[in-house]
């Protein structure tokens, strides 16, 4: 599948300059709390070319080393449930699997009342069920550029919003008596995503967030730094 073409190289050159121009802004002291861990809940719904709809439910854990007080790398694993919505020949199956993903992450100082970043993710994700002597396979790769901006609001509490791109490469293959196998590719390649935190006086984070556009769904999430 050739498909990488479909994350929008004007967007995602947007993201690359800004995130050019926060670095150079960003304190050189040491980071407080080097590492990360999270433990997440997340539904997303990507619309797809043809008129269909990859949806997964997936919860699992992420890890985040800060290598510099201003740049971060993240591993991220769990299960997944997965559905190809609209679509006839995954009508009676709902999938299931893991995900795997890498991730780098850059920053301003963590301490000052506005912030800003760019994440970069990678994940890959795998599915399967049989029914009837029947198996659906359904696996995708899922690229991802992220510029947010946060805002500290006092109590805890923390405001963010950002923009994406995203590029989907998709493929469904159902093996058994009516064999078949196909591409999907997302139909949209920017999106938004608002959210919200509270950060606890433990180190602990309790988040919440919401995202439209090409990636459409919703996040629970809490982490702790180390």
């Amino acid at each position: 599948m050739e498909r990488m073409n479909n994350l929008q190289k004007p967007t995602v050159a947007l993201c690359l300059g800004l995130a050019a121009g926060i670095l150079p802004t960003a304190v050189t002291a040491s980071s407080a709390y080097p590492f990360y861990f999270e433990l997440e809940f997340e539904q997303q719904r990507i619309p797809l070319e043809g008129g269909t709809r990859l949806e997964a439910n997936s919860f699992g854990f992420s890890y985040r080393e800060h290598v510099t007080p201003w740049i971060g790398l993240a591993l991220r694993l769990g299960r997944l449930g997965a559905e190809h919505e609209y679509d006839s020949t995954a009508l009676n199956f709902d999938p299931s699997g893991y995900y795997a993903g890498l991730g780098f992450n850059s920053r301003t100082a963590e301490r000052n009342r506005l912030q800003a970043g760019l994440d970069l993710e990678y994940n890959y994700y795998d599915s399967r069920e049989e029914v009837g002597g029947d198996t659906l396979e359904l696996d995708w790769t899922q690229g991802e550029a992220r510029l947010w901006a946060s805002l500290r609001l006092g109590g805890g509490f923390k405001f963010y919003g950002c923009v994406f791109a995203l590029s989907v490469e998709a493929e469904q293959e159902l093996k058994g008596t009516a064999a078949s196998q196909q591409d999907l590719d997302n139909r949209d390649d920017s999106g938004q995503c608002a959210g919200l935190i509270l950060e606890t006086a433990d180190r602990g984070v309790v988040g919440i967030e919401a995202s439209g556009g090409a990636r459409q769904g919703g996040r629970i999430y809490f982490g702790k730094y180390f």
